[in-house]
């Protein structure tokens, strides 16, 4: 394991960001429970009251709860600089968006505009608190390879964020959300804020726990600016020239993500440590289906996909295929890590393994399952009426798997702290 650079001392005390990583799976479930109790209708148009309440489910109570407690985590570690504030910020983070995607999730469901209007209360406040946080800290940071893509995709997400509150405010007032909004805020949200935040963490957790060659600083320096010039120009083709331009600029953004993913995934294969582990199943499905949105939402862009499946199809891959997959290899390997670091910090502790926080076994267990959730919802999508049953209940059962996989990590932290004479505060 590479950790040569790290600032490990700056680190912020477990349960900072452990907490959220604890909340964030049941997300997760409760997507697939939404989908269960929606039936087979769910899966006809990625615009259905369940689609869009599991799909914000997942995005906000899984991939923001997860993004931003790995932002509150490798900024100091890489950095040697906290975020401002982390302390009091991050129990804002991590309730706001919790609630705000519960509220979320009964307005589309519920369809009344109030709903809308009480879910926009703690969205703003924890995306707000976030970014002002997060921006703070990584706009005066030098250049890194890590830290400065996150900048962009920090600034991404934010502006993301506030087109979701537009439509939200809009929904509230009693209004149908724009057109223009309704395209850009899933843009934002997976090119610009989740894939550039993955491309800056992949740039750090891959040398560090697979062993694969680092890629030049230059690549990972130029994603963020790149992507958010992108996104810009398709939001100024949208706006004032609609047609070629915007449909050119989608297409190049499908096209980036897909070389990206295919980038990675070669890094991936050609590593030093040939052992495949959890991790490495889990990121190779989340590149394979990064790199199957990106050629789907390229040709969506240009035309040659038509009809409602195609997009349903886009953003499963994105969200389920990629996102999540990629976050959970992540949080195999970042949770026993942080486990076995506090340990190792404590004196006179006993040295400890990193795998007996969660045991190998438990993880490509739950990598095996995912695999099957994410097989399980391309043919729901495909055959609404023969696989919805089969793909909500695997998608049940994966989000709960992970939640108890974690908490088992903590049951161990828990356990080996009290063998060693109590858990110091400023750790737990």
């Amino acid at each position: 394991m590479n950790t040569r650079g790290l600032a490990f001392d700056a680190a912020p005390a477990l349960m900072l960001v452990l907490r959220s990583f604890l909340v964030a799976p049941w997300f997760l479930a409760a997507a697939g429970a939404v989908l269960m109790a929606a039936g087979p209708s769910a899966w006809d148009d990625r615009y259905t009251p369940g689609i869009l309440a599991a799909t914000h489910l997942v995005t906000i109570g899984f991939v923001m709860l997860t993004a931003t407690a790995a932002i509150f985590q490798l900024v100091p570690v890489v950095a040697g600089a906290a975020l401002p504030y982390a302390a009091q910020v991050a129990p804002i983070v991590r309730w706001g968006f919790a609630l705000g995607a519960i509220a979320l999730a009964a307005a589309f469901l519920d369809g009344r505009p109030l709903l809308f209007g009480l879910a926009a209360a703690p969205l703003a406040l924890a995306a707000g608190a976030f970014t002002l946080s997060a921006a703070g800290a990584l706009w005066r940071l030098p250049k890194q390879k890590t830290t400065t893509p996150m900048g962009y995709a920090v600034a991404m997400l934010g502006i993301a964020l506030t087109f979701g509150l537009a439509m939200a405010a809009e929904r509230a007032a009693g209004a149908p959300a724009s057109a223009t909004l309704i395209w850009a805020h899933p843009l934002w949200v997976l090119t610009g804020g989740i894939f550039v935040l993955w491309a800056a963490v992949a740039a750090q957790v891959l040398p560090m726990f697979q062993a694969t060659r680092p890629w030049p600083a230059r690549l990972s320096l130029g994603i963020g600016p790149l992507v958010f010039g992108l996104l810009l120009a398709a939001l100024a083709a949208q706006v004032w020239a609609r047609g070629t331009p915007e449909e050119a600029i989608e297409a190049g953004l499908g096209a980036l993500v897909a070389a990206y993913a295919a980038f990675i995934g070669h890094r991936l294969w050609t590593r030093g440590r040939r052992r495949a582990d959890a991790m490495t199943a889990f990121w190779y499905l989340g590149l394979a289906s990064l790199m199957a949105a990106g050629v789907i939402g390229g040709l969506l862009a240009i035309g040659v996909l038509a009809g409602p499946r195609w997009p349903l199809a886009f953003g499963f891959l994105a969200i389920m295929g990629a996102a999540v997959s990629l976050m959970d290899g992540m949080l195999y390997k970042i949770v026993p890590f942080l486990v076995w670091l506090h340990l190792q910090r404590r004196p006179g502790h006993a040295p400890v393994l990193m795998s007996s926080a969660i045991g190998e076994r438990a993880m490509k267990g739950h990598a095996a399952l995912h695999l099957a959730t994410v097989g399980l919802g391309l043919a729901a999508i495909a055959s609404p009426r023969m696989f919805w049953g089969a793909a909500a209940a695997s998608w049940v059962a994966d989000g709960a798997l992970l939640g108890v996989n974690l908490a088992a990590a903590q049951v161990f932290y828990r356990r080996a702290s009290r063998a060693a004479g109590g858990i110091p505060h400023a750790t737990f």
